[in-house]
């Protein structure tokens, strides 16, 4: 006769076995159950702005890096805060994904004093993608004569509303550029907000607001027919788009020298498996020459930081920012 302690102790060990294997291969069985469904790259902005250009353009080689259907979809609104909160209670098996410029994960908690979700514990960084200069620029309400940020600063003066500038969100890299350029040359700046970088381009050159502080990729159509005048770049070295245009620093503003950037977050629960597989993705999608030559086209410049090196910038930049806010004294919204 069998031991009835011995047997017990058989069916455990077989019980046992088969949870530990249940748990080993969740993160396979998740990505399984994932892979018969779209995936979906949320982009917080309209249709024709920079994000979703990017977007769009990545989706495309991304299709056959994956072997799954890559949808772009545009939940615009709240100054691009729609989209992280949309993203951090999606599914976390890798079908939904964020794709984003960088305020919105380490400028927005110094600039909004609630934020419907966390930047650092609501999601996990899967690959930086871009990085790309802002462009200064003027428009139709500007004389010709004005041809540097000097003489357009010298300008302001001439009238109430020369000041007014446009920018593609509250607390993005763009407005606070022009908060530290007006406070450099001690002249009061006067922020106008638009939902996104296309709508403020056209307001620009429709005449609406004389400067705007934007990306490279709303600008550059417009640079060749004469409406647009770009003034400065923002970067530590000029744009090749544009290289007889003198950066900020060049023209005597250094400590704005800066650079945005383009990444990529799934939500924080999403397996490290499946954050792997992404990454490598949109490794191999960056490496594509389809995809550079289209993010040079819009003033971009590929610039592939994986999971480590990218969570360590996040973490660098929201310090830098946050200390940038508190000296300038902005007062952080609702």
């Amino acid at each position: 006769m069998m031991n009835p302690i011995r047997k017990l102790t058989r069916r455990g060990f077989a019980l046992a076995s088969a949870s530990v294997a249940a748990i080993a291969f969740a993160p396979v069985i998740a990505c399984a159950q994932a892979g018969n469904s779209p995936v979906r790259i949320i982009v917080g902005f309209p249709p024709g702005g920079s994000s979703d250009v990017v977007a769009r353009q990545l989706a495309e080689v991304l299709r056959h890096k994956l072997g799954r259907t890559v949808l772009v979809e545009n939940r615009a609104g709240a100054a691009g805060r729609i989209a992280p909160d949309f993203v951090r209670t999606a599914a976390a098996d890798g079908s939904v994904i964020l794709l984003t410029p960088n305020p919105m994960i380490t400028q927005y908690q110094s600039v909004y004093r609630k934020l419907t979700y966390d930047p650092h514990r609501d999601f996990t960084p899967v690959a930086q993608v871009a990085t790309y200069p802002l462009f200064v620029s003027v428009g139709p309400a500007v004389p010709e004569s004005v041809k540097n940020i000097r003489q357009y600063l010298e300008w302001t003066k001439s009238g109430a509303k020369n000041g007014f500038f446009g920018s593609p969100a509250t607390g993005s890299t763009p407005h606070f550029v022009g908060v530290m350029l007006g406070k450099s040359a001690n002249i009061e700046l006067t922020h106008v907000p638009y939902k996104g970088d296309a709508p403020g381009i056209q307001d620009l050159l429709g005449g609406q607001v004389p400067m705007s502080i934007n990306v490279p990729a709303a600008q550059l159509p417009h640079v060749g027919g004469g409406k647009l005048r770009v003034l400065a770049t923002s970067g530590a070295h000029r744009s090749p788009d544009l290289p007889n245009t003198p950066t900020l620093a060049e023209q005597g503003f250094p400590s704005l020298q800066t650079n945005d950037w383009f990444g990529v977050f799934v939500p924080a629960a999403t397996p490290a498996s499946v954050v792997q597989q992404l990454q490598g993705a949109f490794g191999d999608a960056l490496a594509s020459s389809t995809v550079r030559e289209s993010f040079l086209k819009l003033g971009i410049q590929p610039a592939f930081l994986g999971s480590t090196e990218f969570t360590r910038r996040i973490k660098d930049d929201s310090s830098s920012f946050a200390a940038l806010v508190k000296s300038v004294g902005f007062v952080p919204e609702e």
